[in-house]
């Protein structure tokens, strides 16, 4: 496995956690306000890293195909 089939399992693995984070912060009762705003938090995080992660996997080939 190359680095970008790397970066692309990590993408389909994250986005599957952001899903579950996502699914729990609208499903899950009894949540404190303080878990919840910790929840978003997280998720927005993950969020940015995901498109970061993203631009890293275009870029990579997009370089690869100018070689």
């Amino acid at each position: 496995m190359n680095y970008i089939e790397r970066m692309e399992q990590e993408y389909i693995e994250l986005t599957g956690r952001l899903e579950k984070l996502y699914k729990g912060i609208k499903t899950l009762e009894g949540l404190t306000a303080d878990e919840l705003g910790l929840m978003y938090a997280q998720y927005y995080v993950m969020k940015n890293y995901e498109e970061v992660l993203s631009r890293r996997i275009s870029l990579a080939k997009e370089l690869g195909k100018r070689k």
